[in-house]
């Protein structure tokens, strides 16, 4: 762990990743990744929408133990100070924790995705983690392939392809 209890080279999960994997109950391939952790506004996110949609209990449930909050240092904070104009609150926090301390930032938000990518942060969305889990033997592709229909059909989740084999 680094300072403020940031994993080090962390992968930084903003809502929309942790919000598709609560929805199909499969929470723990988010928690298995290596360096795993989020930002406080994440937090806040997920306990503001928790009322529409019910699911989310189960990620502000793994947050802490499963998934540490980070604290907010001096640093991240000026960083997400200057890019909060770019991006939502949680993109930005979480955006600023990963560039902050040379990690990847776990998003399906395309403007995220786009700025993160121009400053030179990695970025892996919900497909990215599927095949992560799929390359360590953790599901199969037909399983992968279930999920990404699910999202697809029921929350609207937008890619441009339904079969995780289009990705390889």
């Amino acid at each position: 762990m680094t300072g403020a209890g940031i994993p080090a080279n962390p992968s930084v999960l903003n809502s929309t990743v942790l919000s598709n994997f609560a929805y199909i109950d499969q929470l723990w391939v988010v928690i298995g990744l290596s360096g795993i952790c989020t930002a406080p506004v994440v937090r806040e996110e997920l306990e503001n929408g928790v009322n529409a949609h019910p699911y989310l209990q189960s990620a502000l449930d793994a947050l802490d133990d499963d998934i540490p909050v980070a604290k907010i240092s001096e640093t991240v904070a000026d960083r997400e100070a200057a890019v909060r104009g770019h991006l939502d609150p949680g993109e930005a926090q979480a955006f600023a924790l990963a560039d902050a301390h040379d990690g990847r930032l776990l998003t399906d938000d395309g403007d995220a995705r786009s700025f993160a990518k121009d400053r030179g942060v990695t970025v892996v969305g919900s497909v990215g983690v599927l095949l992560a889990a799929i390359d360590a033997g953790k599901i199969d592709e037909s399983t992968a392939d279930g999920w990404l229909s699910t999202w697809i059909d029921e929350i609207g989740y937008y890619v441009p392809y339904r079969s995780i084999s289009e990705y390889k």
